[in-house]
């Protein structure tokens, strides 16, 4: 009987040691999801921050064409910099689609500005980049629906 008693205490033992090495693990699972999701919100504000028309808005018209195209792609760099370490929390592809974006919102600005007369004010450039992003998708619009379908997929490329 003592026998049978040492063989039920070291399966209980082995049992519950194999419990607490898995709680750790759930936790740090559930841990790294959120981290995860909270990255893809981080983006998502990312995006909806750079995008043309919000960033038209935000950012106060300078006394010359060229300073206010410096501040709309100087605030668009400052607000990838500030996200920089998002990029460990999700997919490669979609990082890479988040950088293609900032790039492509940059040029996008620039290119309102190349349109305009050599005389055009920030306000003309203003005007220009909200008319643009209304007559075609704007570059983050695109980027914004990966974010969601990488997170309704539950984040399956890890």
């Amino acid at each position: 009987m003592l026998f049978l008693g040492g063989i039920f205490y070291l399966l209980i033992d082995k049992y519950f040691s194999a419990q607490k090495l898995q709680i750790p693990h759930n936790v740090k699972n559930d841990e790294i999801t959120s981290h995860r999701l909270q990255a893809y919100e981080r983006l998502a504000l990312f995006l909806e921050r750079i995008r043309p028309t919000n960033l038209a808005r935000r950012i106060e018209l300078s006394s010359s064409l060229e300073e206010y195209e410096y501040a709309l792609v100087h605030s668009i760099q400052e607000e990838y910099d500030h996200n920089l370490s998002q990029q460990i929390y999700i997919l490669p592809d979609t990082w890479k689609f988040i950088f293609s974006t900032k790039n492509a919102t940059q040029n996008f600005i620039k290119r309102c500005k190349d349109t305009l007369e050599p005389n055009a004010s920030a306000e003309d450039l203003q005007t220009m980049i909200l008319k643009k992003s209304v007559e075609g998708s704007e570059p983050s619009s695109d980027a914004l629906l990966q974010l969601q379908s990488d997170v309704q997929s539950g984040f399956r490329g890890f």
